[in-house]
Parts: structure tokens; C-alpha cells; sequence
């Protein structure tokens, strides 16, 4: 065997994973065969280091068809199956696919992909569609060096508009080290996880699927949230990792503490993704006997910096410390490390760190530093003890006549009010102090709308300095959220 360092050779090497679906539990070697058969199908038809999109809802042919690319030595885009085709078309003329895979469940994407990319193959990833002889994916996987692109992921966060951000093998198995580094245990006995986060985002594919492959796990598959089967499915699985996004946790904490018993048995709850309202994280260790815990990452970092995970005490609000190899700096706005407890902005260097996005040096260089920081965009502050919170993002920031007002900070005021469901706040023009605050919110079943805006602007100005407080708050029936349950502040301020 050719010695690579190929990611696929740490994923399928344990031999007790398995994926559950409603319909079917496919075993280790069932997953590995199957991946075998893809990996000599794309091996026949195309150079190694060919783009393959990949489009499949949360099951089994998602992960099949990943980890057939990376077998066969090529470089996975996975797609969005609900983006909307001008997008999509977007998305694959950045990457220049050689093919698209698409699982069974999306099948009916199929002339929407055409449409987009009429000269692109586009295969449905079930078997009888393979003609070419069927391949070890592990013996025979394809010779690639650490610095290979193994995924292309499709991000907005730092870099404005969508851009495929890089992730080599390296980038990879450095991220799946450093969260097995932190000393929780993974291995000493059978884990099983859910996941209900998008495949195709950071955290499904990077945090849920790869770490759970590389354990053994069992990795239960949802495709839609429903609350009482996740719960069932936690008792019948012996779940022991549970992660998701907030929405996923706020739904839980509302249930009766009598239906949920089985999450007291999880060791491991964490939410991701997108910031997690601190009456969340406390409902549900109060209420339900489980230790939540927040942990924060990028699509460019692997999608883990920081997490709760093995820390005895951490106060709500915080995302932990960073990870082991992670290196981190808050800067100001001049890139002079600010003071504990300052806010700056999170720069962090290390092996799971992306080199950049496909084809656009120009977005890849505004967002590194010459001696190799990444530049986040995100805001954060930092106690004695190494806990980072995160306070916003750079773009995002609100300047009220030279104040600056940080969204996060005032979003989580509105929502600590019991009539509040979700808020998003934006800075709006004003001729006297340049910006003003304005938040828009959605409320709770059966809170009492009249004279809400009153009501919310008096707790504001109960909890926050006056430049703060926003000067109009608007009920809508919901917030624009992207595909991780953050608010698209960037929807609200259009």
C-alpha cells in the first residue's frame, strides 16, 4: 500500500460504525463497500483532483459518496439540496464540477443540477448505476500529500458573498486530533451521536460525521427535526453525544421534563453554529438535568476553535476555551492584542486552519495576515481563565455617535424577556449620531403583543447604556436565519 495521507484511511478504520436511517442501519463494511464501489466508479471517469458535487439530504448516500471522493483522490463539494438554481448555478461554475452525485432522497434535483451545469455528468449514487469494478477504499485509496484539497464548502461568514473555502486532509485530521485532545473520552466505550445539523455545513459533516466515523460510532441520521423522536431515538441508540444548533435546544428546553429523561444519560450536549440564548442553556439544566455546552468554529477552521467540552465550570454565555493547536489572539482595530475582558476581534492560526478560498486570492488575502493569522470577523472577549465569549462581528458593529454597540450584546437582552422568542438587531443610518439601533423580533406563543415595543424598549433600558437601547423595535412573524439558525442581520438591515 502506497503511503498517503489521505483522510479516508482515518475515517474508515474503525470497524464499528454504523449509520442509522429510518429505513436502514448500514454496517462498517456495508459503508466501506459501498464507498469502494463509488470510489471506482469516479476513479474510472475522472483525474484525481477532480471537483464532484455532492447533493444528498441527511442519509447514508451522503456519507457514501463522500467518502468515495475522497478515496478515489478527488475533491467533494458538498451542496445545499434545497439552494435555489441562479445559486447553485453560481456555486458549481466557481468549482468547475467534473460531476455531480446525487443521493436517491434528491433525486428530483436532478433537472434543476442540469439546468444549472447543462455539460456536467450527473449520476443518482445508486448502485446499479456503477459499471466499474469495485475498489478497497482503504487499500486502494488514492496517494495524496497533507496539503491536498480534500473539501471545497461553501461559505459567507468572513468573506462577504459565498466562496468555496478550502479544507485539506491536513486541515481535516489536525481538527479531529485536536477534539479528541481535549480529554474527553471517545474510545473507551461505544459512543453514539445525532445528527440533525446539514451534512453539507461544517458542523454535520466535520464535527458529527467525521469525528463519529473516526470513534466507531453510531451515527443516528435526521432529516427533519422532530423533538419526541429525538428523544425515543436517544433511549433506543443509548445516545451519547448530542449536538446541534440552538433552535434544535430551545425546542427541547420547552418540552416536559417528565418526556425527556433519556438527554440526562448524554455525556456530551453542546450547541453550535450559531450563538445560544443563555435562558436556553440554563432551562436546560435546570428543567432537564443536562449540561449543555457551547462550542464556536468556522467553516474555515474545520468548523471547531473553541468548545465547554472538559471544562467543570463554565459560565453560560461562553464558548470555552480553544482547542488543543489552536493558537488565538484578540486584536483591536490597529491589530494590537487587547486587554482581558476587552472586546476585540478573533484571530487564530494552526494545522485545522483553512490556506484560503478556491480560485479567489484576493478574498483568501483580506483575510489573512502576512504571518499567517486568520482574520475570523468575528468579536470576542476573554476572562482569567482562557473562556472566550463572543460578542458579534466586525461587519455587523453599530456605531452610535462614536459608541460602539455590538447586535449580540442587545439580541440577548430582548431575548432574555419572556415574551421574546428571537431578535435580530442592525444600525440604520441617523443624521444626529450616524447610526441608530433598530431591532426587529419575533415573540413567544401566547405573549401579549399589545404595547409589546414599549414593554421591550423599558427592559433594554433596564439592562443596557443608553446609546444601546434601540430607538424602534419591530414584531415580524419570523427572522430571515441561514442554514445554521444564525439571523441574517445582513436580510434585516436590506
Amino acid at each position: 500500500m502506497t503511503e498517503t495521507a489521505n483522510i479516508v484511511n482515518h475515517l474508515l478504520s474503525a470497524t464499528t460504525s454504523r449509520i442509522v436511517t429510518p429505513d436502514h442501519i448500514t454496517s462498517a463494511e456495508e459503508l466501506k463497500s459501498r464507498a469502494g464501489l463509488w470510489a471506482a466508479h469516479l476513479r474510472s471517469r475522472h483525474d484525481r483532483g477532480s471537483r464532484i458535487g455532492l447533493i444528498s439530504r441527511n442519509d447514508e448516500s451522503f456519507i457514501v459518496g463522500y467518502l468515495a471522493c475522497l478515496a478515489a483522490g478527488m475533491i467533494v463539494v458538498p451542496m445545499n439540496p434545497l439552494s435555489p438554481e441562479p445559486e447553485r448555478a453560481r456555486d458549481m461554475a466557481a468549482v468547475k464540477m467534473g460531476e455531480v452525485l446525487i443521493g436517491p432522497s434528491s433525486q428530483s434535483e436532478v433537472p434543476a443540477v442540469l439546468s444549472a451545469a447543462p455539460d456536467v455528468m450527473v449520476t443518482v449514487l445508486e448502485d446499479a448505476n456503477v459499471e466499474a469494478e469495485p475498489m478497497d477504499p482503504l487499500l486502494g485509496a488514492a496517494a495524496v500529500e497533507p496539503d491536498d484539497v480534500a473539501v471545497l464548502l461553501f461559505t459567507s461568514g468572513t468573506a462577504g458573498p459565498s466562496k468555496p473555502a478550502i479544507l485539506t486532509h491536513r486541515n481535516l485530521k489536525a481538527s479531529l486530533l485536536s477534539m479528541e485532545a481535549t480529554g474527553v473520552d471517545l474510545r473507551s466505550h461505544p459512543q453514539a451521536v445525532v445528527a440533525l445539523v446539514p451534512l453539507f455545513h461544517v458542523f454535520g459533516l466535520n464535527v458529527i460525521v467525521n469525528l463519529g466515523l473516526t470513534v466507531g460510532a453510531t451515527i443516528v441520521l435526521h432529516d427533519v427535526f422532530d423533538a419526541k423522536r429525538l428523544v425515543e431515538e436517544v433511549a433506543a441508540y443509548n445516545v451519547t453525544i448530542l449536538a446541534g444548533p440552538p433552535n434544535m435546544w430551545r425546542v427541547l428546553a420547552r418540552l416536559d421534563p417528565a418526556d425527556t429523561v433519556a438527554l440526562r444519560a448524554l455525556d456530551i450536549a453542546v450547541s453550535g453554529a450559531a450563538p445560544l440564548d443563555p435562558t436556553v442553556a440554563k432551562d436546560m439544566r435546570d428543567r432537564h438535568g443536562v449540561d449543555l455546552r457551547e462550542g464556536y468554529g468556522l467553516t474555515e477552521t474545520g468548523g471547531v476553535l473553541s468548545s465547554g467540552f472538559g471544562i467543570e465550570e463554565m459560565e453560560v454565555g461562553s464558548v470555552g476555551v480553544v482547542m488543543p493547536g489552536v493558537e488565538c489572539r484578540l486584536v483591536d482595530a490597529d491589530g494590537h492584542d487587547v486587554l482581558i475582558g476587552d472586546i476585540g476581534e478573533v484571530w487564530v492560526r494552526g494545522p485545522m486552519v483553512s490556506p484560503g478560498y478556491w480560485d479567489d486570492d484576493d478574498a483568501t488575502r483580506l483575510t489573512r495576515t502576512d504571518d499567517g493569522w486568520f482574520r475570523t470577523g468575528d468579536l470576542a472577549t476573554v476572562d482569567e481563565d482562557g473562556h472566550l465569549s463572543i460578542s458579534g462581528r466586525t461587519k455587523d458593529l453599530v456605531i452610535v455617535a462614536g459608541f460602539n454597540v455590538h447586535p449580540a450584546e442587545v439580541e440577548n437582552v430582548l431575548q432574555g424577556h419572556p415574551g421574546v422568542e428571537s431578535a435580530g438587531v442592525v444600525g440604520i443610518p441617523d443624521s444626529g449620531t450616524g447610526e441608530r439601533v433598530k431591532a426587529f423580533v419575533t415573540l413567544r406563543e401566547g405573549a401579549d403583543a399589545e404595547g409589546i415595543e414599549d414593554r421591550l424598549r423599558a427592559h433594554c433600558e433596564d439592562n443596557l447604556a443608553r446609546y444601546k437601547v434601540p430607538r424602534s423595535i419591530e414584531v415580524m412573524d419570523s427572522l430571515p436565519v441561514g442554514i445554521a439558525g444564525k439571523v441574517r442581520r445582513r436580510d434585516l438591515a436590506g
